[in-house]
């Protein structure tokens, strides 16, 4: 027997894919959501919905304020739900009734559905708030793609006026079936650091390598071998690192040695430990390597996003709230962590109380769907089960007793 909110739910699942199809005709990537948040920002008034004020096109936060009559020593607690709103530089393949109308653009991650079940829950806390105390933030977010999206809604102050205590938010998976919800507690996800590094030696003929003494290709190749050595023998194996170097420039000619080589790539770390060290270790190793080759090294480091780390206490919690959505059998856990990377681990920095939860899409009797990949395709039976997850959610943390017929 399906639960009261997710009864709700799928009373609203036409409203879900009229919304998530909405948004999957007209995609918009990272930084130019224009046309999307619009489209939220006139949902969200429809509901009667608050918008706080902020000062981007391209994001949108509305809060949905629960009972009035909360004692004052339970007010309740400042629950933000994110949800992301770019798509991907991809021409669409999948054979689709909402196929994108926008050449070379798609939504190839679920966003779109992200977007639409976070409004379909807006749709039901309203119509409920009387079961609820405390404050729901609706936070829909631009350019999660490119890690830069959770980053502008927080200097915006998405999290502050008022001041967020617990913050949820979930991403579709193709490893789970559709009705089903994931969890892990701890490390989930990895931190995304890029680093850039140029090895200065000097020019000189290929017949003679002798004459120029710094061969900055020869030091190079030496330093792309030599950092896996830097993984495997400075940090812990049970303690993920990723350092993968993808690019490497160097030299315009077959017979000219180049006086300057440059590679570079990405770290990620599972743990803020070992994203703290590695990349003064870098330094070091690649520092001593060019000058056994007479060349010098410059590192240019970008520090992206930080590892997602789930708080254990709203992870039980957000467990409970899925069993009584879905059913004990419907909720699984994330037997390892991942080492990609998600942008809602900025706002796990600034809210530790977070959890991250995982939204099955796996379509019965079909092969798991391809992220990131022209023939895409969210089961939008899981429309209702996320939407559903987020108000039962937020009456985990807030919920309110019904109050007694008079």
């Amino acid at each position: 027997m399906a639960s009261e909110i997710l009864e709700k739910a799928r009373c609203i699942r036409n409203y879900l894919v009229e919304c998530k199809r909405r948004i999957h005709r007209h995609p918009e990537l990272g930084m130019h959501e224009i046309e999307t948040a619009a489209f939220v920002r006139s949902e969200l008034k429809k509901l009667g919905v608050e918008l706080q004020p902020i000062d981007t096109r391209v994001g949108v936060v509305g809060i949905v304020r629960g009972r009035k009559d909360a004692p004052e020593d339970a007010p309740g607690k400042v629950i933000a739900l994110r949800a992301d709103m770019d798509a991907l530089p991809i021409q669409e393949e999948a054979a689709v009734p909402d196929a994108s109308e926008v050449a070379g653009v798609m939504h190839a991650c679920g966003h779109d559905a992200h977007t639409a079940m976070l409004l379909g829950a807006a749709k039901i806390l309203t119509s409920m708030r009387d079961r609820f105390t405390g404050v729901v933030k609706l936070i829909f977010q631009p350019a999660e793609e490119t890690l830069g999206g959770s980053e502008l809604m927080i200097r915006l102050g998405c999290l502050e006026n008022p001041t967020v205590d617990v913050i949820l938010g979930q991403h579709g998976i193709a490893e789970f079936a559709t009705g089903d919800i994931a969890f892990r507690e701890g490390p989930s996800m990895a931190s995304s650091d890029t680093f850039s590094v140029t090895v200065k030696g000097v020019s000189g003929h290929g017949a003679y390598p002798h004459n120029s003494g710094a061969d900055a290709l020869l030091a190079s190749a030496n330093c792309v071998m030599s950092l896996q050595s830097l993984i495997t023998r400075q940090f812990n194996a049970v303690d993920p690192v990723v350092l993968s170097i993808c690019t490497l420039h160097g030299g315009t000619a077959k017979n000219i040695i180049p006086a300057e080589v440059t590679f570079g790539g990405s770290i990620r770390c599972q743990s803020p430990t070992s994203r703290s060290r590695i990349r003064d270790m870098m330094d070091r190793m690649i520092g001593s390597i060019v000058a056994g080759y007479n060349c010098t090294h410059e590192l240019d480091y970008t520090y992206g996003v930080p590892p997602l780390v789930n708080d254990p206490d709203v992870v039980h919690a957000m467990r409970s709230a899925a069993a009584k959505l879905l059913g004990e059998e419907h909720v699984k856990t994330m037997s390892q962590a991942r080492m990609g990377s998600e942008d809602y681990a900025c706002y796990c920095e600034k809210i530790p109380a977070s959890c991250f939860a995982r939204l099955g899409i796996r379509q019965e009797g079909k092969e798991p769907t391809r992220f990131h990949s022209p023939t895409f395709v969210f089961d939008e039976e899981a429309l209702p089960v996320g939407a559903g997850f987020f108000v039962q959610a937020v009456l985990e943390l807030n919920g309110a007793p019904i109050a007694p017929p008079l």
